[in-house]
């Protein structure tokens, strides 16, 4: 009887340390998803996360480029024409007038014809696509923000709550965030039922040369 007892007391132990072993390296791999290889992504996160506990909010965000208001169809077909029909899932391309620049159109999948979610400016690396032209020159955000301005321009325009991304002596990149349950004095989140605004502006030897912002996809 006493060595059955000692058999089942073996037993219990034995699977209690198995089990221990297993949370270990579960908690190990845990840890390594968390750390991760990704070293850039990880400190992003932590740069935001150390923003965000300062308590400096953007609060004033870019809504529209040259007339074309974010989540607003007719403001869309106002400048697009009434016949337009972006479809969702999709970036829809446009030049300027003298096809030196580019403007991206990111409509969601499942959101209705021509809402715009997300706006891309950057200069036209090929002008021979054959991309519909607006009737602009230079695409601009309603804050006036346009490529080739300075940092410092941006900074007057946008404020200081950003977060700095592959920061170097030529390039430099901004990233401003709104996600609720904060949101923008003009209530942008909300109004929208999104939970998530972004916007980068890319600049090189002072110059911006890249706009995008938007709604991230939920």
């Amino acid at each position: 009887m006493k060595g059955i007892v000692v058999a089942i007391l073996t037993i219990l132990l034995l699977t209690n340390y198995t089990n221990s072993q297993s949370n270990s390296v579960d908690k190990n791999d845990r840890l390594e998803l968390v750390l991760g290889p990704d070293k850039e992504l990880r400190e992003e996160y932590e740069k935001q996360q150390k923003l965000n506990k300062s308590k400096c909010s953007f609060v004033d965000p870019d809504t529209s480029v040259a007339g074309i208001k974010i989540g607003d169809v007719k403001s869309t077909l106002a400048i697009l024409g009434k016949q337009t029909k972006l479809e969702g899932d999709s970036t829809h391309v446009f030049y300027s007038s003298d096809k030196k620049q580019k403007l991206g159109l990111t409509v969601h999948p499942g959101d209705y014809y021509s809402q715009v979610s997300i706006f891309k400016i950057a200069y036209s690396d090929n002008s021979t696509q054959n991309f519909r032209q607006i009737n602009t020159k230079e695409f601009k955000t309603e804050k006036e923000i346009k490529l080739g301005i300075s940092k410092k321009e941006i900074i007057k325009k946008l404020g200081t709550c950003y977060v700095a991304k592959d920061s170097t002596k030529i390039s430099i990149e901004l990233n401003y965030r709104i996600e609720l349950p904060n949101d923008s004095k003009t209530k942008l989140l909300t109004s929208n039922n999104m939970p998530t605004y972004y916007a980068i502006y890319r600049l090189k030897n002072d110059k911006l040369d890249y706009i995008e912002f938007g709604f991230e996809y939920p």
